[in-house]
């Protein structure tokens, strides 16, 4: 300072200064190698978070989906496929019952026309009073199976006292062409169960029972469908009338009142046996609609199959339709009891509901449940 030198423009000390600036910067300024490499570390953080968003937001659209809306095309193909294959097994099913009527029209003995034919020719010849008096002379006979030359001697018998000599079933061969039948039927069925293999050699003398000769005999009486059914359960009361016998011999004449109606008071109710058997008649004598005799067999794989049912089995069918109505019907039925009773009434329900449904009354449609049609 005292040789006259400037201090602030020192060259020296302003070297020193510089440099001294220098070695600072360059320790507190981090490096270029020191940048790069905290750079990737930080953008690799960012990635993952991002990637933890993406995956975060796809479970949640997994969680929020709808299984309906996901799967509707195999939901709604399903669907198709299986009301397709539930119109194919029903119509298979229709089918088959349909082939099964059309063998039972086909088969049957007599068509509804030939029938009436029957009634209408015996209008003034085979009337209810008529056929009450044919009763008493069986009940007479006291026999519960005869032979068809013996029932027809006893009915041409009531016929000549009443209408006079000459009386006869007018278009008999219809009759005969369903008893005749019944009894190639029972001829076979003795030639199966003979071991020595002989046969009965004439027809006629093969015994019948006394009940299905009265149902065939039916066909050509002429009244309202009500007389009709009451002529009929008159058979299973004088039947049964039969069985009931002190002396256990169905084939000795009765000493009580042979009167229907006496009948009636004494035995007010049939056995159901009895009325199986009877509906098992009037199938026998064509008497039955094809429809009522069609029943569902246990095989419904891949379709329904059916097979034509017997008398026992129409008649439970029926009863079990009347279950709403009568109670115990079904019961006494699940808990197989043959000895149970059946009044006028029940047995009209019975031959009139569409699982027996005789001479077509399940088509008739009538508030009163005694009221039927005239023929």
């Amino acid at each position: 300072m005292c040789d006259g030198r400037n201090p602030r423009w020192d060259p020296a000390l302003t070297s020193t200064r510089q440099m001294t600036a220098n070695l600072f910067f360059s320790t507190v300024t981090p490096s270029p190698s020191t940048q790069v490499s905290h750079a990737p570390s930080s953008h690799s953080n960012d990635e993952r978070k991002n990637e933890d968003k993406s995956q975060h937001s796809k479970q949640q659209k997994k969680d929020d989906s709808n299984i309906f809306l996901d799967n509707l095309g195999k939901i709604f193909l399903t669907t198709i496929a299986l009301v397709l294959l539930s119109l194919l097994r029903s119509t298979k099913g229709n089918n088959a019952r349909a082939a099964l009527r059309d063998d039972i029209e086909a088969s049957a003995l007599l068509d509804p026309l030939e029938i009436e034919d029957l009634r209408f020719a015996n209008e003034n010849l085979l009337t209810k009073s008529v056929w009450d008096e044919i009763l008493k002379e069986f009940r007479e006979v006291g026999r519960e199976r005869v032979t068809y030359g013996t029932f027809m001697n006893v009915v041409l018998r009531v016929l000549r006292r009443i209408h006079g000599e000459g009386a006869t079933i007018q278009c008999g061969h219809l009759m005969d062409r369903v008893v005749i039948a019944e009894m190639d039927r029972v001829g076979r069925e003795i030639d199966a169960s003979e071991k020595d293999g002989e046969s009965c050699d004439a027809t006629k003398e093969i015994e019948l029972p006394l009940s299905f000769l009265l149902a065939a005999l039916s066909l050509a009486l002429y009244s309202t469908v009500a007389d009709r059914i009451d002529a009929l359960y008159n058979v299973m009361v004088l039947i049964q009338g039969f069985n009931n016998d002190a002396g256990e011999s169905t084939t000795a004449p009765l000493s009580i009142d042979p009167e229907p109606e006496t009948l009636r008071k004494e035995l007010p109710s049939v056995s159901l046996v009895q009325v199986e058997q009877m509906i098992q008649h009037l199938q026998n004598t064509c008497q039955l609609v094809p429809d009522a005799q069609i029943v569902e067999t246990n095989a419904n794989v891949p379709y329904q199959t059916y097979r034509v049912g017997d008398g026992t089995e129409l008649t439970k069918r029926a009863r079990e339709a009347m279950a709403g109505k009568n109670k115990n019907a079904k019961e006494a039925d699940d808990e197989g009891s043959r000895s149970d009773s059946v009044v006028l009434e029940d047995f009209y329900a019975i031959l009139k509901s569409r699982s027996v449904c005789a001479w077509g009354e399940c088509y008739v449609k009538k508030n009163d449940r005694m009221t039927t049609s005239d023929r």
